[in-house]
């Protein structure tokens, strides 16, 4: 099977799709310990540019417990103006000013590009009954101007608390300090290439100020009804 053509077919179908409805889970342990969950359901209308989602999260803050629970329901398209334009102009400023290569030329796109290729011909699949799909994917190494430029995405986290939220804040900050991560990805797609569902995995050693070494792992479940 052609690699490069599924995954063409997998982001045209995501491309043509125009209502999503699933859920997102997220969880991150730390020393086996849980420091972090999400569970998001959601409804998305591109067409309309209706939303409706209802959130819970738990967090683990130096010991102290916080729960949160919202259901929100909005359209998109009167955003424009609001929070999503801005913060679309703070990527792209950032993109701009940071020293994170996210602009790094010819040169460095090309690089992107090679590696993404790379990936896609590691990549294993396997037929499924009633000609669904899985896909499996695992990273071990990521290049270096790839890790300094999703630290830089996630540098504004820090800067901006109030926006972003402390909760999230800890848990990019578990995230982004993953030494040599190990990133598993599984995939289960429909015969028309839509994907059913999506489970990422991230491991790996982190060090802490004190030099102590810490296990820390992230799994992300995602389930979109077809």
């Amino acid at each position: 099977m052609n690699k490069v053509k599924l995954m063409y077919d997998v982001v045209k179908a995501l491309k043509e799709k125009e209502v999503f409805i699933g859920s997102l889970e997220i969880e991150g342990k730390k020393d086996q310990t849980e420091f972090f969950a999400l569970k998001n359901e959601f409804e998305k209308n591109l067409a309309s540019g209706q939303v409706k989602v209802k959130l819970n999260t738990k967090l683990d803050v130096d010991g102290k417990q916080i729960k949160h629970e919202s259901i929100s329901e909005f359209n998109l398209q009167n955003c424009c103006g609001g929070k999503h334009h801005h913060l679309r102009k703070h990527f792209h400023d950032h993109c701009k000013n940071s020293e994170s290569n996210c602009c790094s030329g010819l040169k460095g796109r090309l690089s992107a590009f090679a590696y993404i290729l790379r990936l896609i011909d590691k990549a294993k699949i396997e037929e499924l009954e009633n000609n669904a799909l899985a896909l499996s994917l695992n990273i071990d190494e990521l290049p270096e101007v790839l890790m300094k430029h999703i630290h830089g995405k996630f540098e504004h986290c820090t800067a901006n608390e109030e926006a972003q939220g402390q909760g999230h804040c800890l848990c990019l900050d578990n995230l982004m300090a993953i030494e040599k991560p190990v990133i598993a990805i599984n995939m289960q797609l429909n015969p028309d290439k839509t994907i059913e569902k999506a489970v990422i995995t991230a491991e790996g050693k982190q060090k802490d100020k004190l030099d102590e070494v810490h296990e820390i792992s992230f799994r992300v479940d995602l389930n979109l009804k077809n």
